[in-house]
Parts: C-alpha cells; sequence; structure tokens
C-alpha cells in the first residue's frame, strides 16, 4: 500500500506486509480480502507515524543538483511542448525488518492523445531498519541526499541515451526482485538495459530501474 510521507507526496512510503497474503483473502471471500487489505492498512499507518516529520528528503533539490551538472534546464512553468518532471523519493519494505530508499522520476512529454510518460527508479546505497530510518541523525540525512543527486544524474545519463533503436535492441529477459515486488517473489519479463556503475538497469512493467545487483536476479531469453 502507497502512502505519502510528506503532504506534497514527494517522499512515498510503500509496504504490503499484514494480513495473511492474497490467498488467504480471496479463499475467504470478499469480506476475507477487505480484512486482509484493512490490516495491511492499519501496518502501514503504523509505520509512517515513525516517520512523518522524521525523514526530511527533498527530492526536488536533489533533481536540481543532478540537471545542473548534466545540462538540463529547469524551468518553474511548463509548456505544453516542454518535457515534464516529477522527482520524488520511494521508502519500501523489502522483508518485515528491512527498509529500503530510491530516488524517482516520471517525465512525461506532449499532450492529450500524444502524452508519453516514462518512469526511472535508482535504488540508494544501504539497507536500514524502521527505527533506524525514523532516528537518522542530520549527516546521515545529508548523505542519503548527495546520493539521490547522484541516482537523479545516472537517471538523466540513461534517459539521455536511449533511443527507439537502442530500446528495441536490449535483450529480453525474465528477472525476479524482492526490491521491486516484496513479499511477493514471480518472475517477470523485461529488457536488461545493462549493469554499470554497481547496478543493474532493467525495463519492464514499472519503467526503468536500477538496482543493487543483491536484490535482483535474472536470465535471458534465447532470440528467436
Amino acid at each position: 500500500m502507497w502512502k505519502g510521507v510528506v503532504a506534497d507526496n514527494s517522499v512515498l512510503y510503500f509496504q504490503n506486509f499484514g494480513g495473511g497474503g492474497a490467498a488467504l483473502g480471496l479463499l475467504a471471500g470478499p469480506f476475507g480480502v477487505m480484512a486482509n487489505m484493512k490490516m495491511i492498512e492499519t501496518n502501514t499507518d503504523h509505520d509512517l507515524s515513525k516517520l512523518k516529520g522524521r525523514v526530511q528528503f527533498n527530492a526536488k533539490t536533489a533533481f536540481a543538483q543532478a540537471s545542473s551538472t548534466q545540462g538540463f534546464k529547469l524551468l518553474e512553468q511548463a509548456s505544453a511542448q516542454d518535457i515534464r518532471v516529477t522527482p520524488y523519493f520511494i521508502i519500501s519494505k523489502t522483508t518485515e525488518n528491512t527498509i529500503h530508499l530510491s530516488s524517482s522520476l516520471q517525465i512525461e512529454g506532449g499532450e492529450g492523445s500524444n502524452l508519453w510518460s516514462r518512469n526511472y527508479r535508482y535504488q540508494l546505497p544501504g539497507v536500514y531498519t524502521l527505527d533506524s530510518l525514523a532516528t537518522l541523525q542530520p549527516e546521515a540525512l545529508a548523505n542519503i541526499q548527495a546520493q539521490s543527486t547522484l541516482a537523479y544524474a545516472a537517471i538523466l545519463k540513461q534517459y539521455n541515451a536511449e533511443s527507439d533503436a537502442s530500446i528495441l535492441a536490449e535483450p529480453q529477459i525474465i528477472y525476479t526482485s524482492e526490491f521491486l515486488y516484496p513479499r511477493f517473489t514471480f518472475d517477470t519479463l523485461g529488457s536488461l538495459i545493462g549493469e554499470k556503475e554497481g547496478r543493474v538497469w532493467v525495463r519492464g512493467f514499472l519503467g526503468v530501474v536500477a538496482i543493487d545487483p543483491s536484490n535482483i536476479s535474472y536470465k535471458k531469453l534465447a532470440k528467436n
């Protein structure tokens, strides 16, 4: 379940622990599903009570700093012809006891029937618990902010390098990742952008994601 940690939703929290899982909910019928979701929401709200007011991440500042190093000009007001960007942080619970952070960016262009959108996400270094994240000292928060700036710079490099031809040339893969899909492990079809600078870059249902190699496994599919 996704919920905002700050009022403008520039920091989002995701967790889906609590309840007996989707299978139990389905076996118990629609009331079981609703009860299961309520338990997940209760756990999410409990976690948020620890995080709100304590995680002072600024995605907009990190992205602005990265943009200046990559030669991108940012405008406060965008026209229909401009590319629009929305940077945000994601705090995700990957197991009942571990938290990971990532910097994300939604990029949009055009309007109406010509509207297009791409999503990018970069896993930041480090593993946290809920309590350790909620009690980070200013120096540690500043370090995460700096990591986010580097993450956005890497995302912008990737975006700049992409073309229709390069995307079509990416090899098809089957991958699993607890980082992307906590609690429920399943195979996902996607394409491999590459392995660079300590991250595995994949393109899939959730967009482009750069993942720590320890949090993803994949195999290439044979070409037809």
